[in-house]
């Protein structure tokens, strides 16, 4: 570690090196990069016109979005894994990680190739490697759109296929149910209606029985009374 501290002295101009000091050092070891804290706009409480929500949206939009620990965790795994043997850009944007406290981007870009160029790094390499990682991440996009693409088939176009199919045979039973009900309906109708003439038929047919019995009953009393 002195060593390489001996180099980057020997290729940062004095201002540069004042500024940066030791964290020209520390972006040497690995270390994750510190994110910066939220972005807070304070407000005068003398301030009116300001609404609650419209405090919190102006409070959302000014706090940096912050990247998905797992996605993370993931691509710098996948960089770890290719990384090029020797000082590479991946090497590079780790040290460049390690000095965002650094408030100037240029001098943060030179400090970091410049403790990378005593091991050998030019800036034709460091290119050709940034192209590299970036196939690399091209790559794995589209290895990871078509694992997607495999579960959106499995889990979600299946899915739909098989709520179209319930959906359509609702819509048949939905039908049936239909139907079924203007038959009963039908079915009510056409008993009520035979009901009405059955019991039509049966009165008409005790009137007429009893009449004929009454008139049979008179005439054998005529017979006895008239015929001797």
């Amino acid at each position: 570690m002195p060593e390489n501290s001996q180099c980057i002295h020997s290729f940062l101009k004095p201002n540069t090196m004042a500024r940066i000091g030791k964290r020209i050092l520390s972006a040497f070891i690995d270390i994750e990069p510190r994110s910066n804290d939220p972005v807070i706009s304070k407000t005068s409480d003398s301030v009116t016109g300001n609404t609650a929500g419209q405090q919190a949206a102006i409070l959302k939009e000014e706090q940096p979005t912050r990247p998905d620990p797992r996605f993370t965790e993931y691509f710098d795994k996948l960089f770890s894994e290719a990384n090029i043997p020797g000082p590479d850009y991946y090497e590079f944007s780790k040290m460049i990680g390690a000095m965002q406290a650094v408030p100037d981007e240029q001098s943060r870009f030179y400090a970091a190739f410049a403790g990378l160029q005593v091991q050998g790094l030019d800036k034709e390499k460091l290119l050709s490697t940034a192209g590299e990682y970036l196939r690399i991440l091209t790559a794995d996009a589209d290895r990871f759109h078509k694992t997607v693409e495999a579960a959106l088939q499995e889990k979600v176009q299946g899915r739909i296929a098989e709520a179209e199919e319930k959906g359509q045979r609702i819509q048949a039973l939905s039908r049936e149910i239909t139907e079924l009900q203007d038959r009963i309906t039908a079915l009510q109708t056409e008993i009520k209606e035979n009901k009405e003439k059955i019991e039509a038929s049966s009165e008409g047919y005790v009137a007429e029985c009893e009449r004929r019995k009454t008139r049979i009953g008179s005439d054998m009393e005529k017979i006895k009374h008239y015929i001797h």
